[in-house]
């Protein structure tokens, strides 16, 4: 193989993957786009949750390699690991519901998602390609291959006769665990594995309950401005333009090249966000979806003014949008603002209007649609899905 090194010597590793599942197939490109983000962001919730200094090999699709050269951590260290992870990943499937205003099957689906770990200890080697390092070894097959097993739960923490072997705390450290340990064996092509689990069930006693966001401005407000503009395209297809903010440097006057802050990019609630030069980090917020409108507001991190959006459907597929800004209640402040920014921010945002206009139109003369879509309701849900 071209620019291949030499097989390493083989090493004692950990061999630690975290698997999700609970997706079933898709029918559309809405939701592989967003099942695929909601995916990479518990992916990345996993590996923050990281305490052991594992180091990832390999991301596949809905799992993660970690491999930790040299001896195994304790019994305890492990089983503390899976639990950091395991919470983590249940809080944050919390969100799905309550932050939720897409009713497409991905995001419907996303808080029965499951986490199952496996886990082993073995010999590997790595082989450098390119700028890459790659485990490889009948171990590396093995945990792979634990993987498709025949436990019957969902979620669980695999630990290989192997592995157990190699800690001296095992049987103290698995006895005071979240239930009772299984013992049982699994016979595959490369031979027969050994190996315990643990149901994680009684973890979700140690979830936390999600607190209620409020990302609005304290105390009394005074408006600011008010900008209004025909957007000639239907409701919803404003709507998928204006709430993905990836793409507001398309079309928002003032912005930067890229939108960076992004917290999660699938359109929610508590998604921050921030694209124009110099500017605040953007919390969306308070999203009201009805028949023939649309409200949602975004405020600054520190809460120092947000700006309410009002999209109404009209006649003849155009739709109205409103956009007001807001400040917590101060004359000296107001005044500063109606003589320094007023101005400025009054011609950004018409300029803006024309912007998202010239494209939302360009797409319906086209017959085309915006790539990221938003499903509001369940009929529209159904709609696509046929």
């Amino acid at each position: 193989m071209a620019n291949a090194t030499p097989n390493s010597q083989s090493s004692h590793a950990l061999l630690f993957i975290p698997d999700i599942s609970g997706f079933t197939r898709f029918v559309n490109d809405t939701e592989i786009n967003h099942a695929r983000h909601i995916i990479e962001e518990l992916l990345n919730l996993i590996i923050e949750s990281n305490q052991l200094n594992l180091e990832v090999s390999e991301v596949e699709g809905d799992a993660i390699l970690f491999c930790r050269m040299g001896p195994p951590p304790s019994a305890k260290e492990l089983l503390d690991q899976v639990k950091r992870m395991f919470t983590a990943f249940h809080f944050h499937l919390q969100k799905y519901d309550t932050h939720r205003i897409c009713n497409c099957t991905a995001c419907k689906s996303a808080n029965t998602l499951t986490l199952k770990f496996v886990i082993h200890y073995g010999e590997v080697a790595i082989n450098r390609v390119m700028q890459h390092d790659k485990l490889f070894g009948i171990d590396v097959i093995t945990v792979h291959r634990l993987l498709k097993n025949d436990i019957d739960n969902h979620e669980y923490a695999l630990f290989t006769n192997n592995l157990t072997g190699a800690m001296t705390d095992w049987n103290e450290s698995a006895s005071n665990g979240w239930g009772d340990v299984v013992s049982t064996s699994q016979i595959y092509d490369s031979g027969r594995v050994d190996y315990s689990y643990l149901t994680l069930e009684k973890l979700y006693h140690e979830v936390p309950e999600l607190q209620p966001d409020d990302f609005r401005l304290k105390g009394h407000t005074a408006s600011v401005l008010k900008t209004e503009a025909i957007i000639e395209a239907p409701l919803e297809m404003v709507f998928d333009v204006v709430s993905d903010v990836m793409w507001r440097p398309k079309w928002i006057a003032g912005s930067t090249p890229e939108t960076t802050d992004v917290n999660t990019y699938v359109p929610q609630a508590g998604q921050t966000h921030r694209c124009i030069k110099n500017g605040a980090v953007l919390v969306a917020h308070d999203y009201e979806v009805e028949k023939d409108a649309i409200h949602f507001t975004e405020t600054d991190q520190v809460k120092s003014y947000c700006c309410v959006y009002t999209l109404t459907r009209l006649e003849n597929g155009k739709s109205h949008l409103k956009n007001e800004f807001f400040m917590p209640k101060s004359f000296i402040k107001e005044f500063m603002f109606s003589i320094m920014l007023k101005k400025k921010y009054q011609g950004m945002c018409e300029l803006s209007w024309s912007n998202l206009n010239a494209y939302c139109k360009d797409l319906v003369s086209k017959h085309q649609t915006h790539p990221y879509k938003v499903i509001l309701d369940e009929a529209q849900s159904q709609l696509t899905a046929n």
